[in-house]
């Protein structure tokens, strides 16, 4: 008879490299954002008070979101566009980093920003062998056959571990259920593990 500690030290270490993945988007971003307050803080504020002879409530804060929009838009057209690319892909070579950049900005792209219609589409639910479930449309094309028939088939990202690690499944359109969720709704849900869902949910 097999012991079952390997099988419990399995579960444990699937269960700690899952809170990983989680936890670890969640705090490199919000202690990116802090330092980036810090850091333009500390320059917007001296500047200002030089000028205007007196301090600016919420102006460390103002430039901050300013800085955000403006690199969002530098670098989403152009040559500059052409220079993320690169560092993303010297990103995607280093072991841990490359994983971890890659899942947070996925699911940032997911919620919005530059190229988020090619994440993220629709909050949808999926009709799978012996369950539905809910999940994110992120594409269809046409399956062609061999004996030439076509299906119209979608993907669709089902979240397995918050929303960060997850499946995605290829399914006829038939078996997917378009709702009237946005996709910010449906993040709420899952995150929720079901409990903010409304009590009433229309086919789209």
């Amino acid at each position: 008879m097999a012991s079952p500690r390997p099988a419990a030290s399995r579960y444990l270490r699937n269960l700690f490299l899952g809170g990983l993945v989680v936890v670890v988007p969640i705090v490199l971003t919000v202690n990116a954002l802090a330092f980036l307050f810090r850091f333009v803080d500390g320059l917007a504020r001296p500047l200002t008070e030089s000028v205007l002879g007196r301090p600016v409530p919420g102006i460390g804060f103002l430039t901050t979101l300013g800085v955000v929009l403006l690199a969002g838009f530098l670098f989403s057209f152009g040559p500059l566009k052409k220079l993320l690319d690169g560092a993303e892909q010297l990103l995607d070579a280093v072991p841990i980093v490359g994983v971890v950049y890659g899942t947070t900005k996925k699911v940032l792209a997911g919620i919005g920003g530059p190229g988020s219609e090619n994440a993220f589409q629709r909050f949808v639910l999926a009709r799978l062998p012996g369950r539905t479930t809910p999940g994110f449309l992120t594409g269809s094309f046409t399956l062609k056959l061999k004996d030439g028939r076509e299906h119209e088939v979608c993907t669709v990202y089902v979240p397995t571990n918050h929303l960060y690690v997850g499946d995605v499944v290829v399914l006829p359109a038939t078996d997917v259920i378009e709702t009237d969720l946005t996709v910010e709704e449906g993040m709420s849900l899952m995150l929720s593990a079901g409990a903010s869902v409304p009590p009433v949910v229309r086919e789209r």
